[in-house]
């Protein structure tokens, strides 16, 4: 009985696991679609309060919004991104998730990953990464 016991409980702890991770999935997404957003409409300074202190200590601002631009320039108009994978790591009691996004802009077809972390409870990104070969983003 205590064997059936632990089996249930530890499947049950799996299928709690499953759903809260989709709902950070989901919350991750959605900051996500707001960052491809910014980019669509050229609100490069709109970018800036999604990310996470740790994107700004290794990159300043100016460099985010420079890259952006350069990027937007480079390949012409965006259309709708779609999320294709993600991941979820908890270490030490942080969490890291990240999305990858197959995007279509009018110069080419990039696979891009954007990487967040909680902190107090609220989700930022801390990476961003694009690439015309999707092996290429990790």
């Amino acid at each position: 009985m205590k064997k059936k016991l632990c089996v249930f409980m530890l499947a049950a702890f799996a299928v709690l696991t499953f759903f809260s991770s989709c709902g950070v999935v989901k919350n991750c997404d959605e900051i996500g679609m707001e960052f491809y957003q910014c980019l669509r409409d050229g609100n490069y300074e709109g970018v800036l309060p999604l990310l996470d202190k740790e994107a700004l200590k290794y990159t300043p601002e100016e460099k985010w919004i420079d890259g952006l631009k350069y990027k937007a320039r480079s390949l012409g108009a965006m259309f709708k991104p779609q999320r294709i994978a993600f991941e979820t790591v908890t270490m030490e009691r942080v969490t890291r998730v990240g999305i990858k996004y197959k995007v279509i802009y009018a110069g080419a077809d990039m696979y891009e990953k954007l990487e967040f972390i909680e902190r107090d409870g609220e989700y930022k990104i801390t990476f961003y990464q694009y690439n015309p070969d999707s092996l290429l983003v990790d």
